[in-house]
């Protein structure tokens, strides 16, 4: 009975998690079954009373009623591969250790994923054919001081990762067709997802649309390797690089 109260609670926030899936998944979403793939070796589930620096305690999802499993992570957070800080009642993705059951190479707090992360994207020079021959610093070294000034200008591009595995981007998403001297600089295109997994311990992020037919076809979609995450900051690993982000948090309303 007292193993049964101390885990009573998490059992209450599994049941309400598959109700929610459920509920999703007979609306037509893809994302829970796309969760739960079989070719994903991934484990997913809710972080338990007893996690520690070497210890993860934690409920299976889908949840089946069963006792809490434990895996050694001593030799994970050692090598930094522990994403996030566990608290209780958190969402994990696991990845075991393939020659040893009992330990955890990478455990990543997923409840830690959701909120605003940006990153400051400057701007290039604007292709303009009287500068062709000439190198980038040269070019800019022509260019008069307010056009200077304006590849100073920052903007912030990132993602917003929410629940049930719905996201939303932020930047740049289409160039603005006007005459050279109205357009001294270019931002680059933002990427353009709208939902996200965890698959074999990497960051996947799909471009979701409905086809002539209604069902929902991927259009698009990146892969990432989360190198970092903390309260505040996120660093992923791209095909082209390291990309670090901060959290984004609102200001509150007056």
């Amino acid at each position: 009975m007292t193993k049964m109260k101390k885990y009573i609670w998490i059992w209450m926030v599994a049941a309400l998690v598959l109700t929610g899936c459920g509920s999703k998944q007979e609306a037509g979403g893809n994302m829970v079954q796309a969760m739960f793939d079989s070719s994903d070796k991934t484990l997913y589930g809710l972080a338990c009373d007893g996690c520690n620096d070497t210890l993860v305690i934690f409920l299976r999802l889908p949840y089946d009623s069963s006792d809490p499993d434990t895996l050694h992570i001593l030799n994970a957070v050692k090598k930094r591969q522990v994403m996030g800080k566990i608290h209780i009642g958190d969402k994990l993705a696991i990845m075991r250790n393939e020659a040893d059951s009992t330990v955890a190479d990478l455990v990543i707090v997923t409840e830690q994923l959701l909120g605003q992360w940006r990153y400051l994207v400057f701007p290039t020079l604007h292709h303009r054919a009287d500068m062709e021959g000439n190198t980038e610093r040269q070019k800019i070294a022509q260019l008069p001081d307010s056009i200077k000034a304006l590849l100073e200008i920052p903007r912030e591009y990132g993602m917003d990762i929410k629940h049930d595995n719905m996201m939303y981007n932020v930047g740049s998403f289409q160039r603005v067709k006007t005459s050279d001297e109205e357009t001294p600089v270019d931002y680059p295109i933002a990427e353009v997802f709208n939902e996200w997994k965890i698959f074999n311990g990497r960051l996947v992020m799909l471009n979701c649309q409905a086809d002539s037919l209604g069902e929902m076809q991927v259009v698009a979609s990146d892969t990432a390797d989360i190198e970092l995450l903390e309260a505040d900051s996120l660093v992923m690993r791209f095909k082209d690089g390291l990309r670090c982000y901060y959290r984004k948090v609102d200001e509150p309303k007056e």
